[in-house]
């Protein structure tokens, strides 16, 4: 193994970029042996030499053919520019070694005094209870306990043959054996029952942070040895003996006397957690202790291999399936005996089969007259066969999304209208190159661009650890069950969805169960189940603010008179919460969920909060500030429309914040899911042709005699329900602009109007049309989710089997809930 990947493999994830930088270094020093033969110049500084991507240039060749020659780089002129590259790395690695011994040394000296405090104030009131009686005993004759080789006194720490002890006049104290033994004793009673666990848990991280330290100290010593003999067989030279001598080891971190402070910190880290939890056995809590960091280790190996594997999938555009593709064919084979003879029955062809389920329909719909107009026909044909790659997954969904314009342009299913004097308006069908022209305008639009800007904001939060915080706060708030931690997300889903939008909001949420998955196997129930959990729960955030989708913005256009904001709140909150805990329900009964399988990374279920023990630095209070930033836009951007005139243009605000200041890069921009993308814009490629072609405006019309003379509810039940059938396939937004004007005509006309009331239950189930990945954006967003090794998280069969029951809830919900509480609030 590459020494670079075994510094990536055995670094603490936290402290990646305060390592040795070996492959940075590897990279100067070819470059200094190209410029040793005369390939190239160097450059000012080694700073100035790239620092992207992984290549050593071990493998090409040193000198290219027809490479011009210039002048050659001196033995001494090499070693000085090396040595250049060595020092900053050096300064690095002691700086951040200095900074990160002190606030651990001073975090053993709190943790040291705290524990000594307790038992001050504890020990004489158990004392007393206890009745502990024994022969005296004075400071002079006291009996040490068993002690650690290194355990000596280390910057004020008392060393663990004198912590602390109980050497006062008072007479209960001159009754006790030992210190050690009175210190064992209290806390294995019941008065410090509350504590054991919380002062345990405190020292097993002060054991796991000295052990990192101590790891970081012994990889980069080897480090710098390594790279320093490369060099010298590379280039000749004498100087790694010399720098390490003068340099290395006279550095901060790998001085003697450092190592020894570590282990006496250690030990008695070691000391205190044998008192706590093994009755003064340090053999025992060091094992004990030993076995809790390798419970972390083997998950932070796990995760930062998931991660380099992910990276090479990135790069080397490396596919991993869970299927084989190419098995035996002779495996699928059937053999059965027909009058003796065996007769060999070939694999049916499942693809194959597939694929004329799709192309029969859709031919049989070019050609079958459903409707007079030729667009019309055309866009259901479309329509139905979309419908049925997206369904079966004959293609991958992004794939089928990107044919839908090669279809619409083909088929020439759109059309323009034309107004004649006298007001009356004729359509015609748009030319191919005009249907171009349209459609892909049309697909690129604002919802894109704020598709976009929310993986920005995703991005960044989550490389640079701030979902990490948010996540482990959440999730100490919910606890480590599953059901909780499911519970606690698809509100924080919902409610984020309130306020950007459930176009955005699910990209977000999903950065917050990032630390979850990473260390969930592929395909785990419980993984599965918190993705359709925030899925769900961002579609239906959908209803709960005027803002939550563009679906609500058009019905309270559409509203005469539209409802005030407290009247939206008072239908919307308790149908949101309402669904959020019935499909919650559904989730836990389909799923069943387990942590058993391995659930979330160690500090995401401890006592402090993440921040606490990593505080916020420049870079992330800019990103959390332009985060609030662009949410707080979006929220008031109908305010601000004849300024920014859509949201999808205060998207670009973060993009160009993170990406313009360097917090995010050229690979976080190509590593977007651009698959979701497309997948959006083939939607709404689809959407528009429906809208343009007169096809759902036909299909509503053709119902709207028989709806005459149906009281209110009647009515709301039929138009919400075709509206939930027809948002399941379309966009959400196309389908409430056409139906949402046509619902309330209908709800004018009844005996008894209620067009606000229809108008408002049939935007909701806009947003509670959620069956199948392309029925929305968090849907979409969910499908195109991948493991580390890219292997989906969930297909469309949990869509199917969640969200129909899903979309049934939502139905039912906005009927015997919302109707009532409409008539309640004043919307008529």
């Amino acid at each position: 193994m590459k020494f670079s990947h075994s510094i990536q493999l055995n670094a603490s994830p936290e402290w990646q970029a305060n390592y040795l930088a070996y492959s940075q270094l590897k990279k100067i020093l070819y470059a200094i042996e190209r410029a040793m033969l005369g390939v190239e110049q160097l450059p000012a500084s080694p700073r100035d030499i790239e620092a992207d991507g992984e290549g050593d240039g071990e493998t090409s060749p040193l000198l290219e053919p027809h490479s011009p020659l210039v002048s050659k780089l001196t033995p001494d002129e090499a070693n000085a520019f090396f040595v250049r590259a060595l020092d900053e790395q050096l300064e690095k690695v002691s700086a951040f070694y200095a900074k990160k011994e002190r606030l651990i040394t001073d975090e053993v000296h709190s943790f040291v005094s705290d524990v000594s405090a307790l038992e001050d104030s504890q020990g004489m009131e158990w004392d007393v209870e206890s009745g502990l009686r024994q022969e005296p005993f004075s400071s002079e004759t006291a009996i040490e306990e068993p002690t650690l080789p290194s355990q000596r006194q280390h910057n004020g720490i008392p060393s663990a043959g004198t912590w602390p002890r109980r050497q006062s006049s008072m007479p209960a104290e001159a009754n006790r054996p030992t210190s050690g033994d009175f210190s064992s004793r209290l806390w294995a009673s019941k008065a410090m029952k509350a504590n054991r666990g919380r002062y345990s848990k405190r020292a097993t991280d002060l054991f796991i942070l000295l052990s990192e330290l101590k790891d970081y100290v012994e990889l980069n010593y080897t480090g710098f040895s390594k790279i320093l003999k490369k060099y010298d067989k590379v280039t000749g030279s004498k100087l790694r003996r010399q720098y390490m001598a003068t340099k290395v080891d006279l550095a901060q971190p790998f001085r003697p006397n450092s190592k020894e402070a570590i282990n006496n910190l250690i030990d008695e880290v070691v000391r205190i957690y044998a008192t706590i939890r093994t009755d003064g056995k340090i053999a025992i809590a060091l094992t004990d202790l030993k076995g809790l960091l390798r419970e972390r280790v083997i998950w932070e190996r796990n995760t930062i291999w998931k991660d380099m594997i992910e990276q090479e999938r990135k790069r080397e555009t490396i596919g991993l399936r869970g299927k084989t593709a190419d098995r035996d064919a002779s495996d699928a084979k059937t053999e059965i005996n027909l009058f003796g003879h065996k007769l060999v029955i070939p694999p049916i062809p499942w693809d194959l089969v597939k694929i004329a389920f799709c192309v029969g329909p859709f031919l049989f719909l070019l050609l079958y007259p459903t409707f007079k107009a030729l667009e019309q026909r055309y866009c259901l044909a479309i329509l139905v066969f979309a419908s049925l790659l997206w369904a079966l997954e004959v293609l991958p969904l992004f794939i089928t999304a990107i044919m839908v314009p090669l279809l619409i342009v083909l088929l020439r299913v759109l059309r323009a209208p034309d107004v004649s004097p006298d007001g009356t308006v004729t359509y015609h069908r748009l030319t191919a190159k005009e249907a171009a022209k349209k459609i892909f305008s049309d697909m690129f639009g604002p919802v894109i661009m704020l598709l976009l800007g929310g993986f920005s904001l995703a991005a960044a939060l989550s490389k640079h650890n701030i979902a990490k915080g948010v996540a482990s706060f959440v999730l100490g708030k919910a606890g480590s069950k599953p059901q909780w931690v499911l519970l606690a997300n698809m509100f924080v889903s919902t409610f984020a969805s309130m306020w950007i939008s459930n176009v955005a909001a699910p990209v977000l949420c999903f950065s917050l169960i990032t630390p979850i998955l990473r260390n969930l196997p592929s395909r785990s129930s419980y993984g599965r189940c918190l993705i359709m959990g925030i899925a769900m729960a961002s579609n239906v955030g959908g209803m709960a603010s005027p803002i939550s989708s563009p679906q609500n913005i058009i019905a309270i256009g559409t509203m005469d008179p539209p409802p005030t904001w407290p009247q939206f709140f008072a239908v919307s909150l308790p149908l949101v919460i309402t669904m959020d805990l019935l499909i919650w329900a559904v989730l836990l009964l389909i799923y069943r969920p387990s942590a058993s399988a391995g659930a979330a990374p160690p500090e995401l279920f401890g006592h402090s909060s993440y921040f606490a023990d990593h505080p916020l630095d420049r870079k992330q209070w800019f990103i959390i500030g332009i985060s609030f930033l662009t949410i707080i836009l979006w929220c008031a951007e109908s305010a601000l429309e004849s300024y920014v005139g859509d949201m999808g243009v205060i998207a670009i605000v973060p993009i160009v914040a993170f990406y313009g200041m360097g917090l995010l890069n050229k690979d976080d921009w190509n590593s977007m899911l651009w698959t979701v993308v497309m997948l959006a814009m083939g939607g709404t490629a689809l959407g528009k042709a429906v809208d343009s072609s007169g096809l759902l405006l036909e299909i509503t019309q053709m119902l709207t005699p028989h709806l005459a003379g149906m009281s209110p509810f009647k009515c709301l039940a039929l138009f919400s329900g075709l509206v939930l059938v027809g948002t399941t396939f379309i966009s959400h937004t196309v389908g409430a602009l056409i139906i949402l004007p046509i619902i309330l005509k209908v709800g004018l006309s009844l005996p008894d109007p209620r067009a606000n009331t229809l108008v408002m239950a049939a935007a909701f189930m806009t947003s509670g049309a959620m069956s199948l990945p392309v029925s929305s954006f968090p849907n979409m967003n969910a499908i195109s989710l991948e493991d580390s090794t890219g292997l989906p998280w969930v297909d469309v069969a949990d869509f199917i089997k969640v969200g129909i029951p899903c979309s049934v809830i939502a139905w039912t919900v906005v009927m015997t809930i919302g109707y009532p509480l409409m008539g309640l609030v004043g919307i008529q």
